[in-house]
């Protein structure tokens, strides 16, 4: 089998969810793993020996050298450093990088309504755009991956799922398929999408998964592995998205939560690309997870680290 194109790749965000499964999984897939951080950063991320770490203000002059001789730059940045991404694109232009691979690994942004539905992806969106406009001298591969369903178990506000508090609200029926991929499904996608002749995944939109689920499935599953039943509350989806934009209306960017959640479990079209789109999952060598399998290991490490609930906007984790 020829060597994959792809054999350098320089991680952006490398010290968040995404980052660091896509740093585990590329280096055991053999690719040379540089990461970039804030030189601003007052936390000091702790990467293998093997990747080399670069530091930047995100000025040209700070980028060149990371950028330097790099096959594949793959964006994981999220929040609002997702305005910053036009400005790594043209570092990776000027670098001659192959491909990039903007933030997405969320809902599916070529959906005509997903940035009405969350304001919040219209950098991602416009980064896209941007690419369109440059793939004559760049390469790009957007990967969507639907709800990061391990990561939002532990923020309530998010899935509307207590777990340490056996508590959870259900909106509208429950029953809208959407789906979800574990971080280390995520991690694993990465690494076998770079794996791919580059013509193969230039200019693509690239959909995994783990599984298509509903809100009542992943409830079900809570119960069934922590052996309780939980306390069950009932709202709407229209509700939801009323409270996220309350929040976001007094200042607090984290209400993006909650329009996020809508989209997940509202009808609206953006995060069920499995059953619109259809899935690489089969050609990437992927397979698919079990969702009863997934929650139970989710809850045993939890049993073992100690319960934990993410307050948003206290630093943690990645808003995709």
């Amino acid at each position: 089998m020829a060597p994959p194109q792809i054999k350098t790749v320089l991680v952006v965000g490398a010290s968040g969810i995404v980052g660091t499964q896509a740093i585990k999984h590329l280096l055991a897939s053999n690719f040379q793993v540089s990461a970039l951080i804030r030189s601003s950063s007052t936390s000091t991320p702790s990467f293998p020996s093997e990747v080399r770490i670069f530091k930047t203000d995100y000025t040209p002059t700070s980028l060149r050298p990371a950028f330097a001789n790099q096959d594949a730059v793959l964006s994981t940045i999220s929040g609002e450093g997702l305005a910053l991404q036009r400005t790594l694109v043209d570092a990776a232009i000027a670098a001659g990088v192959k491909v990039f691979f903007p933030s997405e690994f969320g809902i599916d942004t070529t959906h005509p309504d997903a940035a009405t539905l969350i304001p919040f992806l219209k950098p991602k969106i416009e980064t896209l755009e941007y690419l369109e406009t440059k793939q004559d001298r760049i390469a790009w591969t957007s990967i969507v991956s639907g709800s990061l369903c391990d990561w939002s178990l532990d923020i309530p506000s998010f899935g509307g799922i207590d777990v340490p508090g056996r508590k959870a609200t259900i909106y509208d029926d429950g029953d809208v398929k959407y789906d979800a991929t574990t971080s280390e499904q995520v991690g694993r996608a990465i690494a076998a999408v770079m794996k791919q002749p580059l013509d193969v995944i230039a200019n693509q939109h690239v959909y995994v998964n783990s599984f298509t689920v509903t809100q009542k499935e992943v409830l079900a599953a809570l119960e069934h592995a922590t052996g309780e039943k939980f306390a069950i509350s009932y709202d709407t989806v229209e509700n939801l998205r009323k409270v996220g934009k309350e929040k976001l209306a007094g200042g607090n960017f984290y209400g993006m939560l909650e329009l996020i959640a809508s989209s997940f479990y509202g009808r609206f079209g953006v995060a069920d690309f499995s059953i619109r789109k259809g899935l690489w999952n089969e050609r990437l060598g992927l397979r698919g997870e079990q969702l009863e399998g997934v929650v139970r290991e989710y809850v045993k490490r939890k049993e073992v680290s100690g319960w934990r609930v993410v307050i948003p906007g206290s630093g943690d984790g990645d808003v995709k």
